[in-house]
């Protein structure tokens, strides 16, 4: 999905530049559509929620001639999403996609086959989601705005020891207004964002496969209320710059903005709807017992 006059291969070249052909057969369905009413979602816990202290992130790199992409690739149409494993051929190295991302999520979880290289990795807690690798502040910082060094990157790397990474941010929004707000991602080279709110129900925006650097927002804003929205943050860079930064517009503003940290929460910040049951069942049981015993008793409970 990216646009090169000189893209004559029959196949992506090394940062998944296509045709001209192919890319004004793109841009033909990628224009957004007007300004449509507010989507309506309702927090996945209302109310008002203490601030918070930043999301959970996993940052991972991978060997950059790694030759497991699934990402599929028709090399007559030369078109994504059908054909063969990029993988497959002699030029399909490293990560192409959303496929490749989630091979790499599952090749660095605990118990993995280790199918998937994994070079460097590192997860905490975030205070906010803007980074990138030192090749993207070098040359974009001036256009895009500058991003904190993804932490599995030394400022003394060289800029190919800084290609093939992921990142996965999850947690809680917190929303303290209720409003019209609109979210969007600074991406490059694919990403996806989803929230969710009240019974599971959710909004999703993204970009598989390589995309040249752009800033994506929804094309309707969200109606929200006060309470903590579900957030998963997932991104992918082959090679050259890559970045990841979320921001909002929140209710009165016209101008996009890094989400706070005191509105970033942990997945660990609140208990799953299971556990608040499970809770609220148990300190029934333990009350009722205390009736029965101080009735056992003569006392009143």
């Amino acid at each position: 999905m990216r646009m090169s006059a000189r893209s004559v291969r029959q196949s992506p070249d090394r940062r998944g530049n296509l045709p001209w052909s192919w890319a004004l057969a793109w841009l033909s369905v990628a224009a957004l559509p007007a300004a449509a009413a507010d989507v309506n979602l309702l927090p996945r816990w209302a109310g008002p929620f203490a601030a918070g202290g930043g999301a959970d992130a996993t940052f991972l790199q991978i060997d950059s001639n790694w030759h497991g992409s699934q990402v599929l690739w028709n090399d007559t149409t030369q078109t994504y999403g059908e054909g063969l494993p990029i993988g497959s051929f002699g030029w399909g190295t490293g990560i192409w996609g959303l496929a490749d991302w989630r091979a790499v999520q599952a090749g660095a979880a605990p118990g993995s086959s280790g199918a998937v290289p994994i070079l460097r990795r590192w997860s905490g807690q975030v205070a906010s989601i803007n980074f990138s690798n030192a090749l993207y502040n070098t040359n974009y910082a001036d256009r895009w705005g500058p991003a904190a060094l993804a932490p599995i990157f030394a400022s003394g790397d060289p800029a190919s020891d800084q290609e093939n990474w992921t990142a996965h941010l999850q947690g809680y929004i917190r929303v303290t207004e209720a409003g019209s707000y609109n979210f969007s991602v600074l991406n490059d080279d694919g990403f996806f964002l989803t929230l969710t709110g009240e019974g599971g129900s959710q909004v999703s925006i993204g970009r598989d496969y390589l995309n040249d650097r752009d800033r994506l927002g929804f094309s309707s804003n969200l109606a929200l209320s006060p309470g903590l929205y579900g957030l998963d943050l997932g991104m992918w860079n082959r090679q050259e710059a890559g970045v990841v930064d979320l921001r909002w517009m929140t209710p009165g503003t016209t101008t996009w903005a890094l989400v706070p940290t005191a509105n970033l929460l942990s997945t660990s910040a609140v208990p799953e709807p299971a556990t608040a049951l499970l809770s609220l069942a148990g300190l029934g049981l333990v009350l009722g017992w205390c009736r029965r015993q101080a009735a056992a008793h003569g006392h009143r409970a």
